[in-house]
Parts: structure tokens; sequence; C-alpha cells
């Protein structure tokens, strides 16, 4: 019988050290020089603008970037390594070792409520050329930092944009959805960031984050999109007191409030022209007149397509 022969598939050669480095560390050279080629290779000379030599010796140009990694990923910046920092080892495996991450190619899309504005706010793997890098003229792939417009700001998952908001809320929402710590970390700090500081903070450190899993990303939409909703709520409360025998929200066409919630999620200039028509009981004919002939909604005429499609 002819053998035929099979290929086992690649296993990652996982990075480790076998004692201390840094700050009064063993500084065995070997490890030292292998920690020093993978903080180079993390980006530390295109985030710092500082440079690292690679020859073994844990001299200040090390330490000072040991340092710069451990503050990076909520570590205390002491400058020394043990071989049982696995966070540490792990941001810097997502740093370096791109191809031997995991794609989460297959994944649930669906959520419990706001289709509408999940589906638009980004697409999955079909369209990613590279891991970690947005291909050229396509939609944004949501489960990697992203830049969306000129008007937002650093953004991860299903529009979670972190342009209006603090580190600490930034932190807490990635936790609550299940995202590692460090990768948290690392995005609090593009707390605010807009324009052009965010597309440096995006070419610096998304491979530091790397992917989101599916999970992660139905959970932080979840945990986004409650925000709006809550929000669009009160926006419809405070204004729909104003009228008489106005309709309450959960009598309101779930379609009609959930195109209005994906409007206020963009920013709606209009919103007490909706409320107005959604309060006196609008079908979703009078949504769909409202939408098209409301100057601000045809400045994105594709997620106005999507709106008017979903009322029909």
């Amino acid at each position: 019988m002819k053998r035929t022969h099979q290929h086992k598939p690649l296993i990652p050669r996982v990075f480790r050290l076998s004692s201390t480095v840094g700050e009064c560390g063993f500084n065995d050279p070997d490890d030292v020089k292998a920690l020093q080629i993978q903080i180079k290779n993390a980006g530390y000379s295109q985030a710092t603008g500082r440079t690292i030599n690679t020859d073994g010796q844990c001299i200040a140009d090390t330490l000072e970037a040991i340092r710069w990694f451990q503050q990076l990923v909520g570590m205390p910046a002491s400058g020394l390594v043990y071989p049982t920092d696995m966070w540490f080892m792990e941001a810097l495996e997502n740093a370096t070792s791109l191809r031997w991450r995991e794609r989460h190619i297959g994944g649930p899309l669906q959520v419990p409520e706001g289709q509408l504005t999940f589906d638009y706010e980004g697409v999955d793997y079909v369209t990613a050329v590279e891991p970690f890098r947005q291909p050229v003229r396509m939609p944004w792939f949501s489960r990697i930092l992203h830049h969306p417009s000129s008007d937002s700001g650093v953004t991860i998952g299903r529009g979670y944009d972190m342009k209006k908001r603090s580190g600490g809320s930034i932190l807490y929402m990635l936790r609550q959805s299940g995202i590692e710590e460090y990768k948290a970390q690392i995005c609090a700090k593009a707390a605010w960031l807009q324009g052009r500081q965010a597309d440096i903070f995006i070419s610096v450190y998304d491979p530091l984050v790397g992917e989101i899993t599916h999970q992660q990303q139905i959970r932080l939409f979840e945990l986004s999109y409650r925000e709006k909703k809550d929000y669009a709520k009160g926006v419809y409360r405070r204004n729909s007191a104003k009228l008489f025998k106005s309709l309450s929200w959960d009598q309101i066409d779930i379609k009609i409030r959930d195109v209005f919630v994906d409007t206020i999620f963009q920013g709606n200039q209009t919103a007490t022209t909706m409320v107005k028509i959604m309060a006196e009981n609008g079908t979703r004919k009078d949504i769909i007149e409202y939408l098209k002939s409301d100057l601000y909604q045809s400045r994105d005429p594709q997620r106005l397509s999507l709106r008017l499609n979903y009322l029909r």
C-alpha cells in the first residue's frame, strides 16, 4: 500500500523567557536579545521614535523599552520582566507573530435588537485582505481597530467609537464585553482621539490589539446599543411630552423604533420632527417620506437606503 504523507498543521512558536530580563534581572544574553527583537518588532520605534539595540545587552535603551511596553499594557513599569509574565508575553505575541494568530472566520452576526445598526456599522472577514489591516476602498472590517470617517474616533466592533469616551469608560465597557484586559488597556489610550491622531494610534497599536471575537463584538454592540436606545427613548419622551395624546415608546412600531435609534446612533439633527410623526401614530410610510425629504439623512445615501428598505 502506498503511504501518503499527511502534513501536520504548523504549531506556533510561542515566545518565552528562561529567566528574568531587565532591572536587576538575571539578563541571560539570549533572553535579552529575544525580548529586544520582540519589542522592536512590536512597533516600539514607530510608536516612540526611539531605538532599541538587539545585541543581548540589557542597558538603558532596553530598560526604557521594557517600561514603555509594561505601561502600554497596564502593568507596573518596573523595568523587570519575569518568565511568568504571561500577559506581557501574550501582548508581544499579538504584535509580532501575526502569521500564527487564529482568524475568527466564522461566527454569529445576528443580534437580539438593533440589527439595522449592527449591519451598517461594519463587515466581517469576507472583505478583509490581511489580519489587522483595513483593505483599501472597502467597508471597514469591524473586529479590529478602525477609523470609519473623519468625524469619528478610533472604533472597534460595530460602531463602538471612542472619540467621546473617557479611558475609564472604555476599559469598563470592553472588559464587560469579555475583551482581554491588556487589549482593553491599550484601547483605553484611544480616549478622545480623532482625525490624524486616531489614524496614528491605529497604525501603531492595531497589531497589539488584533481581532476581537464575534461573541465579544456582539456583547460590545449590545452594551453600546443599549446606551443609544436609552438615550433615544429619552429624546422621544422629552419631545413627545409636549404633544397632545402621544403614543408611548412601547406602542410604536418596533421597526420605526429601530430606525429612530439608528438615526440617533449616527446623530439626528431633526429628531424632533421624527418624534412628532412617531408620537402621532405615523406609519412606516410616513417615516419613509420624512427620511426621503430630510436633507440631513441624504448625506449618507447608503445608510438612508438601508433604513428605507428596512421599513418597506
